[in-house]
Formats: C-alpha cells, structure tokens, sequence
C-alpha cells in the first residue's frame, strides 16, 4: 500500500508500507477513498513540533470497510465510513449525547494518509469498537 511519509519540516514522502492485518478482534480496516490535512499535522509539518523519526501522517479519511474483527459490531465490510483524530466506542455517555470526539474510552488515530487507515503502533489497523 501507499501512505504519506512525514520526513522532517516540509518534507513529506509517498512510499509503500506493508499493508494493515487484523490484530485484535476489535479492530477493523478501511480502504481510503480520500483523505485530507488536518490543521494538527501542519505543526510537526512546518516543524513547529519537531518529530524524531520519518513518520506516517494524516488522521481523517472516508472510505469502506474492508474487514472487521470477530467482535465489530457497529460497521460491516463495505459500509462506507467517516474518521477523524479519534476512533470512538459509540456507547459511552459522551458518545450517546452526540459528542465522540470526547469519547470517553478514545482512541488516537493516525498515518491515514494512505491506501488503507493505519493507527499507530497496532501495524496498521484501525480500530473501530465493537460491542464489550
């Protein structure tokens, strides 16, 4: 697959990545159909926060759902879906009130700047929460 590569200030790359698996029941992947620049990848972008190591980038996406985990219950394969910086459970109280962004059991997502959505430190799969 195909992802944005953050390098250093102004210095982003396309390169291939290994594609993502299915590492916890929970999780799910998405294959892009676009994605775009968030306002928070432009300070490690203009190096205002300055990043270690090359990096992947980019944390909102639309796209379908190319597979689940044995526990998703919320999305299917094929169901076109919506992220943003934060993949949320949808059964909190934060979430029920219409605010997932404040999930309470939240989850960072990134490097969505790709062929398929990766979360950081789960080899590329994005998670989606099922029921618990």
């Amino acid at each position: 697959m195909r992802g944005a590569i953050l390098y250093g200030p102004r210095d982003v790359r396309v390169e291939d990545r290994d594609p993502p698996k299915i590492l916890k029941p929970t999780d799910a992947i998405i294959r892009t159909f676009a994605t775009c620049v968030c306002g928070s990848d432009l300070w490690d972008y203009r190096g205002i926060t300055p990043i270690k190591d090359p990096a992947p980038i980019g944390h909102e996406y639309v796209g379908i759902v190319a597979e689940t985990g044995a526990q998703v219950t919320t999305v299917r394969p094929g169901q076109f879906v919506i992220g943003s910086f934060f993949a949320s459970d949808g059964t909190c109280p934060n979430c029920r009130n219409g605010y997932p962004s404040n999930c309470l059991r939240r989850e960072f997502v990134g490097g969505c700047q790709a062929d398929i959505v990766a979360e950081p430190g789960e080899e590329g799969v994005a998670r989606i929460k099922g029921s618990r």
